[in-house]
């Protein structure tokens, strides 16, 4: 029988599986490992809030023993426990971990943050310039954002936005602007910016990358005995995503996320889809 082809596993785009399900994500993942074997799982990109999650059972000792060429996408904005994002972690809670994390992941380079979505409210340019410090001192060389979606599953997002005092950006200058202030404070720090599915926001300065949120170059640096990454562009994603084919393991309905983000674009998050925190917070 013909060797299936590997594919890298993503969990999840949709939603927050480590933080708000990760009994269920252990169980997928241990899933696919038998059914595939660890030959047939080129890599795993996890995508999270809630990095501490990884760092207990179930899913440390699948990550420390079962799974290889690991990335993680850690969103981090410095907004946990506001009123815009008020069951995401606080700042304060995922920063003492992340060492951790770097060393349970085999490199700081397989942490990838994203500064996402830039929300113009309080003092967003002082809370980058402070994670972006604590972020290279930790040794992560990247930093991925893009602005706020205007259409999504809920269709246009303007109005939604405006009725629930999200803030918006005034015109396409502020936003070129605030770029160019990003610029400036990460390039002295040796971080690199990468702007995710929003081509033109790469006008806004030279010094801007395109992301790759999947990133292709990284996962094939995990596997050195040089076997093929999965080619292609995944079409399930954005027109403007660059990200190699993956299988994601998460479901917007069965796998709600329950961070409560306010500016939240699918149709079953947002500030009505929970109220408990994830155990590991609870009682903090």
């Amino acid at each position: 029988m013909a060797r299936r082809r590997p594919i890298i596993v993503s969990a999840s785009r949709r939603t927050d599986l480590p933080g708000w399900h990760a009994e269920r994500l252990a169980g997928r993942l241990r899933g696919l490992l038998e059914e595939r074997g660890q030959e047939g799982i080129y890599g795993v990109v996890l995508w999270t809030r809630f990095p501490a999650s990884l760092l207990r059972p179930p899913l440390r000792s699948l990550l420390e023993d079962d799974l290889s060429n690991l990335v993680v996408n850690l969103t981090l904005t410095g907004l946990g426990g506001s009123s815009l994002e008020p069951r995401a972690p606080r700042m304060e809670d995922v920063l003492p971990v992340l060492s951790e994390l770097r060393d349970l992941l085999g490199g700081a380079e397989r942490i990838r943050w994203r500064f996402d979505p830039l929300i113009p409210t309080g003092d967003l340019l002082g809370r980058f310039s402070l994670l972006a410090e604590e972020l290279v001192a930790l040794g992560v060389p990247t930093c991925t954002f893009a602005f706020p979606s205007i259409r999504s599953l809920r269709g246009d997002l303007v109005g939604r936005y405006g009725a629930l005092n999200v803030p918006q950006w005034p015109h396409v200058e502020a936003r070129a602007a605030f770029v160019r202030r990003m610029v400036a404070i990460s390039e002295p720090l040796g971080l690199r910016l990468l702007s995710c599915s929003q081509p033109e926001v790469l006008g806004y300065h030279p010094a801007v990358g395109r992301a790759q949120c999947i990133p292709a170059a990284l996962l094939e640096g995990g596997r050195p005995e040089g076997r093929p990454l999965p080619r292609g562009k995944d079409t399930a994603q954005r027109r403007h995503c660059t990200c190699p084919p993956s299988v994601d393991l998460g479901d917007y309905r069965a796998d709600t996320c329950k961070s409560g983000c306010l500016y939240c674009y699918s149709t079953l998050g947002g500030p009505d889809a929970g109220e408990t925190l994830p155990w590991f917070l609870r009682g903090r």
